[in-house]
């Protein structure tokens, strides 16, 4: 119960600038980050409330923007309780699917709709969107030394690969998906940049050559290639810490 307390205290709102908005935000982000894990029951209403110095109608409101999300449920008798990933993932949008999701995860499902996204792209694209990677990919080469511009124009190649698919639904995705993943690619870039940044451009560059001269079959093979190497590099250097520590030791 005191780790309970311990945890809910760092919901308490400053009484001059509390909003419904705010408190479910904050209960959002700590069912993300696993604070407030699956099955976790809140107070009643009245306890909860003077603990976090709110009204019950603020407390309420909060209450029903995580509910139509997915993320608790108002059970009868039982009280308010936090939800799984299952039933949070039915109910909300993507983006928090994505969030809650593991690297391996998020980088399995780029391979699959990536790959076929890049098929699509060679064999739909537009002379606009060729013109559009051509500029990303430029920029790319220009802020190759500089990790945030760097990221941004990966993210745009990929993301007018996906408009050049020609499939809205595949392509609506993938933008759901763009803070996700500029996010993960920010993380690689940090990852032994100088090589990672060279293999990048390569297989950016390859991949625009495919989808010029329409080759299908290369753009998925380049697609599904270049993601491999980015889940291998992310994998490697979370556990390159740990692995020269041991050299050390020796």
């Amino acid at each position: 119960m005191e780790a309970n307390q311990e945890v809910l205290s760092g919901l308490r709102m400053d009484p001059r600038g509390n909003t419904a908005d705010l408190l479910a935000e904050k209960i959002r982000g700590m069912i993300l980050s696993g604070e407030l894990p699956a099955g976790f029951v809140f107070p009643n209403e009245p306890q909860f409330c003077e603990e976090l110095g709110v009204g019950r109608s603020t407390l309420r409101e909060a209450y029903k923007a995580l509910e139509s999300t997915g993320f608790i449920s108002r059970v009868k008798r039982s009280g308010t309780v936090v939800n799984g990933f299952s039933d949070i993932s039915k109910s909300s949008p993507i983006q928090m699917t994505l969030i809650m999701s593991g690297t391996e995860e998020l980088m399995e499902f780029r391979s699959m709709i990536e790959a076929e996204l890049a098929r699509l792209a060679a064999k739909r694209a537009t002379q606009e969107n060729i013109r559009n990677m051509e500029y990303d990919l430029e920029q790319m080469r220009i802020h190759k030394k500089d990790m945030a511009p760097l990221t941004r124009y990966d993210t745009e190649f990929h993301m007018e690969l996906a408009r050049a698919s020609g499939n809205r639904l595949l392509s609506s995705t993938m933008e759901n998906t763009k803070d996700v993943f500029q996010q993960g690619m920010l993380e690689a870039f940090q990852i032994d940049s100088n090589e990672n940044v060279h293999q990048a451009l390569e297989y950016h560059s390859e991949l625009l050559d495919a989808v010029k001269r329409h080759d299908c079959e290369a753009a998925y093979q380049l697609m599904r290639e270049h993601i491999g190497t980015v889940s291998e590099r992310i994998s490697t250097g979370r556990t390159q810490p740990e692995a020269a520590g041991e050299g050390k030791e020796e």
